[in-house]
């Protein structure tokens, strides 16, 4: 990693970080990505919410099953996505010229000595949460589409890991969608979700990767010409998709239902606006 102190991006959460957190779900990503609680109830609702909203739309049959379902799918999703960030933080960043430093020397040390360990760990989660879906939902077929499109995904995350320029914001969609498509793919939901649960986050987020500094393509240096406009775009992006949705919903005759989440979405967006005229969050906008 060809670098020094003039172009370094730190980017830490804490003060130290615990090697802990490389082996246990979920514990990665909140603490060294989102570092807060008020962080964390935002991933919730453009994760969480609309993946949980959209793949249970049309379902029929036992909640209770669809819940397990649901937390399994998680689990095994997430576990290997997070990996994709630890794999990020600890080695892509090293062909960066101008790399985000996230973790702190012994950080990189452990990573190094145990990353074999560390891999089959998150294997090993996703493994055990795909038997265990599979037994719950036997001879339904689609589990392996669940599968596939796991795999699909930690192929996208590690291409993206690996391509390192400022062209690989255009692959970028795929790997954001690709952590939203296992939940819906095992029910069969037609298009619409499908589509609804892209403009829900994935399409803004993809957006906003060409407003990155060291992206900044010429049509986003105008919509999002700095960090802090981010929170405007979004106000706007949202006001622009909830009236798309329910325009097109309704006059095809579909049920407004399918807007709930883009709903509850602007109405975050639009009070998140408010409170950042008055306040500044902490590690608000340091992704």
């Amino acid at each position: 990693m060809k670098q020094d102190e003039t172009n370094i991006r730190e980017r830490y959460t804490r003060s130290q970080i615990s090697n802990a957190v490389f082996y246990i779900p979920f514990a990665y990503y909140y603490t060294v990505r989102l570092g807060t609680v008020p962080k964390l109830l935002s991933w919730v609702l453009l994760y969480l919410m609309p993946a949980a909203f959209y793949s249970a739309w049309t379902y029929c049959g036992s909640w209770t099953l669809w819940t397990a379902n649901y937390l399994l799918v998680l689990l095994a999703t997430f576990s290997l996505y997070e990996f994709g960030y630890i794999y990020n933080d600890t080695r892509a960043i090293r062909y960066e010229e101008l790399p985000a430093i996230r973790l702190y020397r012994r950080n990189f040390l452990h990573y190094d000595r145990w990353h074999i360990l560390i891999l089959s760990v998150r294997v090993l989660y996703s493994v055990i949460a795909l038997s265990a879906l599979y037994c719950l939902n036997a001879g339904n077929e689609r589990v392996w589409y669940v599968v596939a499109g796991i795999g699909l995904m930690c192929l996208f995350f590690d291409i993206y890991n690996r391509w390192r320029n400022r062209y690989n914001v255009w692959f970028y969609p795929l790997l954001v969608c690709s952590r939203y498509a296992p939940f819906m793919l095992l029910y069969e939901t037609g298009w619409l979700p499908y589509l609804l649960l892209f403009l829900s986050f994935p399409l803004v987020n993809a957006l906003e990767r060409f407003s990155m500094p060291r992206y900044r393509w010429p049509l986003m240096r105008r919509l999002i010409p700095d960090e802090q406009s981010k929170t405007r775009f979004r106000v706007v992006y949202y006001t622009l998709a909830l009236i798309f949705t329910a325009t097109a919903l309704y006059g095809s005759g579909l049920s407004l239902k399918g807007v709930i989440p883009i709903g509850i979405l602007f109405v975050y967006r639009l009070a998140l606006l408010g409170w950042v005229r008055r306040h500044t969050p902490e590690n608000y906008l340091n992704g």
